[in-house]
């Protein structure tokens, strides 16, 4: 008899309310506000994100633990964790410059690219929003050409499907006088976390995309 294969969720108690899960290796997150919302939400993360693979899990393991940091001298907690502040220190400091807060509320309304209906959902609208030598990086780390992205878009677009997207921590960065470098976070489905970069041109014609590239946020 096979063994079943199990994914673990090593979960902890959210700084407000509710849990956080997380599956190391899968890049699945799951959050409830209590343990049986958490439950329903790990079962429909996981089913996401194994629908395709030849073998799902059977088991879904949800590990608690409590990560806590107290003063050798007193035993009273310390509330700063070492890691998340060795993790803040390797963060770069993103802003942008006042002058592009408009480019930025522009651009920031047309992501994610290709899943705004406002902006577009046929081959011909993704071909106008698109660079002649757009191009693109998955998360996978493959290249991808216009027209295979093109061809993706179309076939997605063919059946009515649904989209969950969340989009936060938008910044902008001017690259010459009409190019610009929009970065952002990007949650699929409540369970696939990614960094986002899209660079933009504005042209006589309208808005459009030079390049884009996406980075699952590991153990995140």
């Amino acid at each position: 008899m096979l063994s079943p294969m199990e994914v673990i969720f090593v979960v902890s108690e959210a700084e407000t309310s509710g849990y956080t899960a997380r599956a190391p290796g899968h890049s699945i997150v799951a959050q409830g506000e209590s343990w049986e919302e958490l439950r329903k939400n790990a079962r429909a993360a996981a089913a996401l994100h194994f629908k395709d693979a030849p073998v799902p899990p059977t088991l879904i393991r949800l590990h608690l633990v409590k990560d806590e940091v107290i003063a050798a001298h007193s035993g009273d907690p310390v509330r700063a964790d070492p890691f998340e502040s060795w993790v803040h220190g390797m963060e770069p400091t993103l802003t942008t410059a006042p002058e592009l807060e408009g480019v930025l509320a522009e651009l920031s309304r047309r992501e994610p690219i290709f899943h705004r209906p406002e902006f577009g959902s046929t081959r011909a609208d993704f071909e106008r929003m698109t660079a002649e030598d757009y191009w693109e990086t998955g998360a996978s780390g493959r290249r991808y050409s216009r027209p295979f992205v093109l061809d993706g878009l179309e076939e997605r677009f063919s059946v009515p499907h649904e989209d969950v997207w969340e989009t936060r921590d938008f910044h902008c960065r001017r690259l010459s006088e009409d190019t610009y470098l929009l970065t952002y976070t990007l949650l699929q489905d409540h369970a696939r976390l990614t960094r986002r970069a899209t660079i933009w041109r504005n042209t006589a014609e309208a808005w459009k995309i030079v390049y884009h590239q996406g980075t699952i946020v590991q153990d995140a």
